[in-house]
């Protein structure tokens, strides 16, 4: 943006701005700069004319000067005269557009010309330089006239003077361009910050900085993430550094691979860009679940990646599997025509599985029970029995427990190590509604079976939108479908058994839903 004066005001200008003003300014100028010289042209043509009657009437206008008492008695008598034009007459219309006509009358500027005229101007050199000098005035006088009426004519000039000024000020540019090839990655110059990436339904995506995003007490309306599109809402919220690496998994099993640097960044009332620019995806394809890449390879070998579907079906797999992925995307499972992947998760041997529904059922089992699969096309096994209209909605990883809470009587030191180890599994609702319950209320069941309560599915409540585990001293981001966000502190929201409704988390409005809730990343807080 470069700063101009337009209209006699300051004005920031874009460079289209700033060229066309330039532009007008010119025109302008060039315009009045023609103007003042054809005044000037014209009247000198109109002195020289009179002098080209005095010449050619020499005798006469010589005997009334003679006879005349002083200058003025004889200039009233050279006015008052009207002059043969025979040998004037050619040089009058090549000057005034109208035809003369004989008799000729002098003006005031005219006579007082012919009466400071040198008398060596009376010679025939002299007359012969009156005419060429006409003559070169008419000329002038044309060009100069054409410029004004002719905005085609006026360009050139302006064209002209442009260039007139590079040959004359313009200096040799004093560094080398040259083709080099520079030996770094351009990651190395992205600055590495905590942030949000988020995704609309209609497949639009977006970054935002963290920071951006305040702590507010449990409640509040929150603020605007995203705005969104009509008839669109955010499906997914995730918090990770700009040089993490983030899984893409789409609606028909694939998998694509992006550095979160590389997503547009965006302010908060900004719709993002389409996902169809910076992932190849095809036109029946969807966005379903986003994931961070771990980014130390030394533990690749040892990390499972477990998938969830929506009906239920879990598949286990080695990282090492996805660790190298095309543009074009990859395998990643199979899936059922009216089935998609709804979470991916990183899980070791030594921990739990849980599955979370939508009417706030949930299932917890141990991952090594859960054979790791060879092949990336299989469809899975089946991970909870679900119930009529009921769909996975959460997956999340925890702990396994060396050590379970039990009734009986425990020494001091068990006490503070059960203590310490304590987890909550956070369960949000649709509605705005939300509460945290101590994992050691849910039991390690076997995979497969019907699970057991985890929130209770009411109407103030409405349905489960998002479960997970977290610490006392984590915070949570919670992203409803009209855009809004909050960032809610876990020791806000009240801890309760799992029977139980909760309390209200985020206050909505209308039609407005809880569509996405995630942990923020310990690293990025």
């Amino acid at each position: 943006n470069t700063l101009a004066i337009v209209d006699n005001k300051p004005k920031t200008c874009n460079l289209k701005e700033f060229l066309e003003n330039f532009l007008k300014f010119r025109e302008d100028v060039v315009t009045k700069k023609t103007k003042f010289d054809l005044k000037k042209a014209e009247d000198r043509a109109h002195i020289l004319i009179g002098l080209s009657i005095s010449v050619e009437n020499l005798e006469k206008v010589i005997k009334i000067i003679r006879n005349s008492k002083t200058p003025e008695d004889a200039k009233k008598t050279l006015l008052n005269i009207k002059w043969k034009i025979n040998k004037s007459l050619k040089l009058i219309n090549l000057i005034e557009s109208k035809k003369s006509k004989k008799p000729y009358s002098l003006t005031d500027y005219q006579v007082q010309s012919i009466l400071e005229l040198k008398l060596q101007k009376l010679t025939a050199l002299g007359i012969h330089e009156i005419e060429i000098e006409i003559k070169k005035l008419a000329e002038l006088i044309t060009n100069l006239k054409k410029i004004i009426n002719s905005k085609k004519e006026l360009l050139k000039v302006i064209s002209v003077e442009l260039k007139n000024i590079k040959d004359k000020f313009s200096v040799p540019r004093r560094t080398q361009i040259i083709d080099a090839v520079l030996n770094y990655d351009i990651e190395e110059t992205i600055q590495k910050e905590s942030v949000i990436i988020t995704v609309t339904h209609q497949g639009y995506i977006k970054r935002g900085a963290l920071s951006n995003v305040k702590q507010q007490k449990r409640g509040g309306k929150g603020k605007a993430g995203i705005k969104t599109r009509d008839e669109d809402s955010v499906v997914q919220t995730l918090s990770v550094n700009t040089h993490t690496s983030v899984l893409f998994f789409s609606t028909q099993g694939l998998v694509y691979k992006i550095k979160a640097w590389k997503i547009p960044e965006g302010s908060a009332t900004s719709k993002g860009k389409s996902l169809f620019n910076i992932l190849p995806l095809k036109n029946h394809q969807s966005i379903s679940s986003i994931m961070p890449f771990p980014e130390d390879e030394s533990e690749w070998k040892n990390l499972q990646i477990v998938f969830a579907t929506s009906k239920g079906k879990i598949r286990k797999n080695n990282l090492e599997d996805f660790s190298s992925i095309n543009t074009s995307g990859k395998i990643a499972m199979k899936l059922d025509n009216d089935d998609k992947i709804i979470g991916v998760k990183i899980c070791k041997d030594d921990q739990d599985i849980i599955l979370s529904t939508n009417l706030g059922k949930c299932i917890r089992f141990e991952s090594k029970k859960l054979r790791i699969f060879k092949g990336r096309s299989s469809k899975g096994i089946k991970g909870i029995n679900l119930g009529d209209k009921d769909s996975i909605v959460s997956l999340s990883i925890i702990n396994h427990d060396s050590k379970k809470k039990t009734n009986g009587k425990l020494n001091k030191d068990d006490k503070s190590e059960i203590k310490a180890k304590e987890k909550f599994i956070l369960s949000i609702t649709e509605n705005g509604f939300g509460k945290r319950t101590s994992h050691y209320d849910f039991r390690v069941t076997n995979r497969g079976g019907k699970g057991i309560i985890g929130i209770v599915n009411s109407s103030r409540n409405g349905n489960v939108s998002s479960s997970f585990p977290v610490n006392e001293g984590d915070e949570i981001l919670i992203s409803t479908n009209k855009g809004r966000v909050i960032r809610v502190a876990v020791k806000e929201i009240r801890v309760a058994g799992r029977n139980t409704q909760g309390v209200r988390i985020i206050k909505l409005s209308g039609d407005e839903k809880v569509v996405s809730a995630i942990k923020i990343d310990d690293n990025l807080i």
